[in-house]
């Protein structure tokens, strides 16, 4: 084989290892954030929750108040819920208004995006939804009691007994 058809060969080898990567563990990275849109003037209601706790595909983004955005976050690709401690109508997040909350849809981001996630009265449900408020399912329920253990929060099969539950 002379020079030029070897230096071809190493580098088709090269581009075949190199495709060969691709798709495989490494699935790169994205950047996400999370906007309170529970004031959204577009929706029918305005509920006054803030976001005391979130996080998303294992990502702490901490609070966020009403109309507020979080820095963009890196994170692992993937498909998820965002999960919430959230405060009704108190941005002190205190002990009687908080409730365990996720988005109501799985929420997706892709290699290479740039996304900001907002959480409203379409995208959220709850651990004692009113009326047109998906209730919160228990697996991610559970989630959220493990994520932030400290807010004591009812066993799911006694969720409307939390303090925010019976106001």
């Amino acid at each position: 084989m002379d020079m030029s058809n070897r230096s071809l060969a190493i580098t088709m080898l090269g581009m075949m290892i190199g495709a060969a990567g691709c798709g495989s563990e490494d699935q790169g990275v994205a950047y996400a954030s999370i906007k309170n849109d529970f004031n959204n003037p577009q929706m029918s209601f305005q509920p006054p929750w803030t976001i005391c706790e979130s996080s998303y595909l294992g990502q702490d983004f901490g609070p966020i108040p009403l109309d507020a955005t979080t820095a963009e976050k890196l994170i692992k690709p993937g498909l998820d819920y965002v999960l919430m401690v959230a405060s009704w109508n108190d941005p002190a997040c205190g002990p009687n208004t908080i409730l365990p909350i996720a988005s109501a849809n799985e929420e997706e981001i892709v290699s290479g995006q740039h996304r900001t996630i907002a959480i409203n009265l379409a995208n959220h449900q709850g651990a004692c939804p009113p009326e047109g408020v998906a209730p919160i399912p228990e697996v991610l329920y559970d989630r959220i009691r493990a994520l932030w253990p400290q807010y004591t929060f009812q066993p799911y099969d006694q969720r409307t007994q939390n303090t925010q539950c019976l106001q």
